[in-house]
């Protein structure tokens, strides 16, 4: 790397973002370029650590003594711990394939410290992601998706709840004296459940998250035993991140950040580092336009010059293969069958999977809420008829408890197949939400998996948090479609995640082809041309020329 393509990455790079040209260039010499060749190591465990690490390209695996494995790709940084502890290396750093890095030594890196704090500010943070991915689970994030940032709410915020405990408390000494209650006691059982208050605060406080991944912005929202919620916006239907703040808000650094979507804003209430999340996101967006640019471009090349033949290989275009019609008598099913048993089966089931096609049902519990008052008459009227039977009662007789028998059955039957009816489903195309009454009006709503602009799934009480249920909101623009009461809301918001992505990349894909052929047989009629019109010279012209 040469001065300017350093200069330029240390210009894009989030790290430093508000400083200056002038300020950028006086830093330059402080950043050494390393390239390193797939799966060579550029220092070991145990090593003093002597440099910052910026990852220009490519992708550095940290691997400590415990396997523990921490992948860091580009625009990424590491190494700056050991510096500021002044301890060994605690892991292995070792290239996952051809990368490039700039290297800080130590004596630069504090002076960069030293000369501007936004950057001591920014590490902070950064530090700070890591330690919350590493203490907590998100098992919704795939294993290709790079989670950027990692952001809580300001721990002003949970200062100002505390206030409510304390004030509670306070209120409820004076309360006790002036009425002359056994202050001791009164006062043990006030502080008692002043503190269980504070905990649960610090709890919901700490649970709260806002994240920025390579695929997506989300807002992770946990309150204890109560309410469970998760709100995402794809990047690419993100408009614009804007920051709001109060000027109590200014005064001790945080704000609210406004991610607006074509469906209106989602708000990140008081994040510790809007700054941070608002360029990251950014990044995030323009990183992955770059990379789509990229990869369209590479396609672009080598389909010209398989096209013009110009790496010697035979056109690829006159070796497609002729159409088969696989659907022909005798030629392979692409239509999976099921037995009758398992359809049956099918029934009670949450999720099932047949022929591409993922089909929902609401959970259990909403049938057994729906029917646990039928299920009560049943088994009354049931004893009652045997009782009947064997003379145990004389009231009412066995004809109207056999009917009251029939109807309660044909009752549970109506209740349960309203349940059965109610299904959700995802294509490779479309998301759909069928509801269907028994004997009564079928209504079918669905749309586009690529026209999602967010998903939000909650769980609203305790009871959907214990049985692990919920309902998932998929916004569509004017519509939204729920997937209601479904088992394991956060897997379901994956799934749909995932077809969305699958649907977007595959029409991204489809798009690039479509300008790469019509690219490449504009080249091409333009080579054929050419060559046509082109006559070589003679010997006379050429010596001429010469």
């Amino acid at each position: 790397m040469d001065s300017n393509q350093i200069f330029a990455f240390l210009h894009d790079h989030f790290l430093f973002k508000y400083l200056s040209d002038e300020e950028l260039g006086q830093i330059l010499p402080l950043f050494k370029p390393i390239s390193l060749a797939e799966g060579e190591v550029l220092y070991r465990s145990g090593f003093p650590g002597r440099n910052f690490f910026l990852v220009v390209s490519g992708k550095v695996l940290l691997e400590d003594q415990a396997q523990n494995r921490l992948v860091i790709s580009a625009q990424g940084h590491f190494g700056s711990e050991d510096l500021q502890t002044g301890k060994a290396r605690g892991d292995t750093a070792r290239a996952l394939e051809e990368t490039t890095l700039l290297a800080v030594n130590r004596r630069g890196y504090f002076a960069l410290l030293s000369a501007f704090p936004s950057i001591k500010s920014r590490l902070s943070a950064m530090k700070l992601s890591e330690k919350i991915f590493q203490s907590n689970e998100f098992p919704w994030i795939r294993d290709d998706e790079i989670v950027r940032f990692i952001d809580r709410k300001h721990i002003n915020v949970l200062y100002g709840q505390l206030l409510l405990p304390c004030l509670f408390l306070i209120l409820s000494v004076i309360g006790a004296i002036l009425l002359r209650f056994n202050v001791g006691i009164f006062l043990a059982i006030t502080i008692l459940i002043a503190v269980l208050w504070g905990i649960w605060l610090w709890l919901d406080w700490k649970n709260d998250f806002y994240l920025v991944t390579s695929e997506r912005a989300a807002w992770v929202e946990k309150v204890i035993w109560l309410h469970d919620q998760r709100r995402e916006v794809p990047l690419p239907s993100i408009l614009s991140v804007n920051i709001s703040s109060t000027q109590l808000q200014r005064l001790f650094g945080y704000g609210d950040v406004i991610v607006r979507t074509y469906t209106g804003n989602i708000p990140m209430r008081n994040t510790a580092h809007p700054e941070i999340l608002l360029d990251l996101i950014s990044e995030a967006q323009e990183k992955a336009k770059t990379l789509a640019r990229q990869t369209d471009r590479e396609n672009i090349n080598q389909a010209i010059r398989n096209r013009l033949n110009l790496d010697g290989a035979e056109n690829p275009l006159n070796d497609e293969p002729e159409f088969t019609d696989l659907i022909m008598e005798g030629g392979p099913q692409l239509t999976e069958s099921i037995t009758p048993l398992q359809e049956f089966f099918n029934l009670f089931r949450a999720r099932y999977e047949l022929n591409g096609v993922i089909t929902y049902r609401k959970h259990m519990f909403i049938l057994f809420k729906n029917s646990w008052w039928l299920w009560l008459l049943f088994v009354l009227l049931l004893v009652a008829f045997f009782a009947r039977m064997v003379a145990l009662i004389s009231w009412p007789n066995l004809g109207v408890l056999a009917l009251l028998l029939g109807i309660s059955v044909l009752a549970l039957a109506y209740v349960f197949a309203d349940w059965a009816n109610d299904r959700y489903q995802i294509t490779d195309k479309h998301v759909l939400d069928l509801d269907r009454k028994p004997l009564g009006r079928e209504t079918k709503r669905s749309a586009l998996l690529e026209n999602i602009l967010s998903l939000d799934y909650r769980r609203e009480n305790i009871i959907q948090r214990m049985f692990d249920f919920g309902t998932v909101a998929i916004n569509v623009g004017d519509t939204q479609l729920d997937f209601e009461f479904v088992a394991r809301p956060i897997s379901v918001q994956n799934e749909i995640f995932e077809r969305y992505n699958a649907v977007i990349r595959e029409n991204e894909l489809a798009e690039s082809r479509r300008r790469r052929d019509d690219m490449v047989e504009f080249l091409a009629a333009y080579h054929e041309e050419n060559k046509t019109d082109f006559v070589p010279p003679d010997e006379e012209e050429t010596q001429a020329l010469e």
